[in-house]
């Protein structure tokens, strides 16, 4: 386990040294500054999510009026360089976790149950 302990460490220290994550920190602390983008911001950003994770909706219907409030927000330069820099840092962790599914033989034995 000690292995382990050090390679995560050895991740971390290179994720957060990473221009992506120095970018979006920058980022986030700059729109930190600004409290009505920021809820703004984060109201979209949860909406988003929600979407993404619901089941039974009208998703054209729901994509089309999430895109209208988007492009709205990045009207907003500093909100636009936000999403930006949170998009691409997310890339950078999904691409991580993609790399353990891919490389790790795991099978939780009941994922293709049901369909």
């Amino acid at each position: 386990m000690e292995q382990i302990r050090e390679a995560l460490d050895a991740l971390l220290t290179a994720i957060t040294e990473s221009d992506e994550y120095k970018n979006y920190q920058d980022v986030k602390a700059r729109i930190h500054e600004k409290p009505e983008l920021e809820k703004r911001v984060n109201e979209f950003r949860k909406r988003n999510y929600h979407l993404q994770n619901q089941k039974n909706v009208d998703l054209f219907d729901e994509m089309d009026k999430l895109e209208r409030e988007k492009s709205r927000i990045y009207e907003n330069p500093l909100a636009a360089e936000y999403l930006t820099a949170e998009l691409a840092f997310c890339r950078v962790i999904q691409k991580i976790n993609w790399e353990f599914v891919e490389k790790l033989d795991f099978e939780v034995g009941f994922e293709n149950e049901g369909e």
